[in-house]
């Protein structure tokens, strides 16, 4: 099986960055553009090819895939934009940052910089901060020649620190890495649209009857302490208290894990009852993070099949999604 080593230099801007949004997310934009991109077949000369994307694609498309391990740094990146951008699958999948998460844990530096320091293979550049918000057209040839010159180190450097830290790694180990990229870069998980709209409008429309039921036309007075402390003492309520772990001092019991406050759901006024409900369902943390977590599926849904998200180990972490690959390549 042959190995080829690569990264993608891509587009990105003070908005439009990996820093700003998931991989899923940028890869899948219409503001994406691979500027070009560095390849190492085994242990053959490093090269770099930067053209229109359909140049880029028959470059690529040249190479033998079916037959190949694709490494890279960060390969559920440099994976999704083969898969979702050229239409490519190679035989397998490994990572350095997978490998190296493994070894060292996920506390130790794992970019590429840090770990080609860590065993003394080189330099990474830094080049690639000049590209901030420059296109493949903006670039002069010495500039592209450059940023050419900074993805080839880049390259050889991921396949040095593959030679390195590969030695005694686990094959097994190997091939649930090549799992777990796979099923972020070939996703096969479709969502039901209509079920995910009504399932939104349902919570949404929950926490507006919350909000009815206890007489509130605004949502501030809810979300302030000292306005719901307010209505509390007008309905004859004293608010309940307790010390504050972080300065030691007096503040409302409003937490959801406050008992005095949740007996108040039990109280004979039901006006109180349902400020309280309101309250605790206005601002509950999973009321909130389910409405955020649907509109991301729907978000998904709309670029694309969803893939996993869910790997602090492999990747970057994100929301469960679970899904059946559907096969195991090595079986």
């Amino acid at each position: 099986m042959d190995l080829i080593t690569l990264d993608f230099e891509t587009y990105y801007d003070k908005e439009y960055s990996l820093r700003k949004i998931t991989t899923e997310a940028y890869v899948r934009d219409p503001r994406f553009e691979v500027i070009g991109v560095g390849v190492k077949v085994n242990n053959k000369e490093t090269e770099w090819a930067s053209g229109t994307h359909e140049q880029t694609k028959n470059y690529l498309k040249a190479l033998p895939w079916e037959n190949s391990m694709v490494l890279c740094h960060n390969t559920m990146f440099d994976g999704a934009i083969l898969s979702w951008r050229f239409d490519i699958r190679p035989r397998m999948y490994t990572d350095t940052l997978c490998i190296a998460r493994a070894l060292h844990g996920t506390e130790a530096g794992g970019s590429l910089a840090a770990l080609s320091q860590r065993y003394n293979i080189g330099t990474k550049g830094t080049e690639v901060l000049d590209a901030l918000g420059k296109r493949r057209g903006d670039f002069g040839p010495e500039e592209l020649e450059r940023y050419g010159d900074y993805c080839i180190n880049d390259v050889n450097l991921t396949y040095k620190l593959f030679a390195t830290m590969a030695k005694g790694f686990p094959k097994r180990e190997l091939h649930l890495i090549d799992l777990t990229l796979r099923m972020f870069t070939e996703p096969t998980l479709d969502l039901d649209t209509g079920l995910l709209e009504s399932h939104l409008e349902d919570i949404k429309e929950r926490k507006d009857q919350l909000m009815r039921d206890a007489g509130i036309t605004d949502k501030k007075e809810l979300m302030s302490n000292l306005k719901f402390a307010d209505i509390l003492t007008d309905l004859g309520v004293e608010p309940p208290m307790k010390i504050s772990p972080t300065t030691g001092k007096d503040t409302f019991a409003f937490a959801k894990n406050d008992e005095a406050f949740k007996q108040l759901l039990d109280h004979e006024n039901d006006q109180v009852q349902a400020l309280v409900s309101a309250r605790l369902g206005t601002k509950s943390s999973l009321s909130s993070c389910w409405i955020t977590r649907t509109i991301r599926f729907r978000h998904w849904y709309q670029r694309g099949s969803a893939p996993n998200l869910r790997s602090k180990k492999h990747g970057r972490s994100g929301s469960s999604t679970y899904l059946n690959v559907g096969y195991y390549p090595y079986q």
